[in-house]
């Protein structure tokens, strides 16, 4: 077997020792095939439909002749799908996060599911190739920056793999550089830019998402016991370009996408950006959560953190009231969900002066 490389020893137990890590470990056999071959007959699945059952065991789409790159069983989707409700499997010692189950999931983890992208449309959720396809209405990501990098992975994710997108279509085009054996890389949830020359080598640049990771990713909570992700922000001002390298936040990796959305104005674009206060001209993300007024009932520290309308920190290991952050999450889940425009909740039920309580209401406590 000479030359065979043996990245195996494996994950997906997250522990937390500063921030997130997520080595897998168990039996190799459940994500990996040496040959792709196991009595005169191919192991690795492919197509659409493939998932985890309620055995334990891989089915759907069809056995492929043609194996796969790091001698994978199957790809990204297939690995993270479920035919049944559950959103974490256990499969011989490997526990498996769910994002995308053909059924109603039981329980959406952090960050949410593309259940519901596939069955209730393009609003509830990305379009990412091998789950959905293109949007029907958008071609290009909202609030996409016009100026740079055309055709590519920051326009849509529901391309293939191709010269577009650096190989990288789908799930890598956020999830950019996995690393399901290596515990060195500070990398949350595998959230890196790709770090293009002339920014250096791509694999060791700076551009990464910074956070502490809840050990089964939000399945279960307690703002009691601090039983919750812990993301990263920062009060910075910035536009496009190294906001990432520069500040590690949830939201400046968002913004590789959705640039016109955030930060401050930075080309002659009507319109770009969300200003820089009061009164903003969109929702404003990586500023501080003020601490008086309407937003002062709102303690995220300790038993008052809500997930439903969660918060980022300037420095997750250690987070303050006074260093509570607005982000992208705290409205919108990553994957999808039962909400239009991947919101959190239901939209029509923020109503100024109705007595409801949560979503927008979470922070604009005096609103409801």
């Amino acid at each position: 077997m000479k030359g065979l490389q043996f990245f195996i020893i494996f994950i997906f137990t997250i522990v937390f020792s500063g921030y997130a890590r997520g080595a897998v470990t168990g039996q190799c056999s459940v994500c990996h095939t040496m040959h792709n071959s196991q009595a005169g007959t191919a192991v690795a699945r492919g197509g659409s439909g493939v998932g985890w059952d309620a055995s334990g065991n891989l089915t759907g789409g069809s056995l492929t002749s043609t194996p796969n790159d790091y001698l994978l069983i199957t790809n990204c989707v297939g690995c993270h799908s479920s035919t049944t409700a559950s959103t974490i499997v256990n499969v011989s010692g490997v526990t498996i996060p769910i994002v995308y189950n053909s059924v109603p999931p039981t329980t959406p983890l952090a960050g949410g599911n593309f259940y519901w992208v596939v069955n209730s449309g393009d609003a509830y959720g990305h379009n990412v190739y091998g789950i959905a396809g293109a949007d029907a209405t958008l071609t290009t990501a909202p609030g996409r920056n016009i100026f740079g990098c055309a055709n590519s992975c920051h326009d849509t994710l529901a391309d293939p793999p191709g010269a577009n997108n650096e190989q990288r279509g789908g799930c890598q085009g956020c999830h950019v550089f996995t690393a399901h054996h290596d515990d060195s890389k500070p990398w949350y949830r595998f959230l890196k830019g790709h770090g293009q020359p002339p920014f250096g080598d791509p694999l060791n640049y700076a551009d990464y998402v910074v956070g502490v990771e809840d050990s089964d990713w939000e399945a279960t909570t307690d703002p009691t016991t601090g039983d919750h992700n812990y993301y990263k922000g920062t009060t910075a001002q910035y536009s496009e370009g190294n906001a990432l390298a520069n500040y590690k936040s949830i939201t400046a990796f968002c913004q590789g996408c959705h640039g016109v959305f955030h930060g401050t104005p930075d080309d002659p674009s009507p319109g770009d950006g969300m200003g820089t206060s009061s009164p903003w001209i969109r929702h404003p993300t990586d500023i501080a959560l003020p601490t008086t007024g309407e937003y002062s009932a709102y303690d995220p520290t300790g038993a008052g953190y809500s997930t439903e309308a969660p918060v980022a920190w300037v420095d997750p290991s250690n987070p303050t009231r006074a260093e509570a952050i607005v982000m992208c999450l705290s409205c919108h889940r990553p994957h999808g969900s039962d909400q239009p425009d991947m919101l959190r909740w239901d939209y029509t039920q923020m109503i100024v002066g109705s007595g409801n309580t949560g979503g927008c209401f979470t922070c604009h406590t005096t609103k409801n």
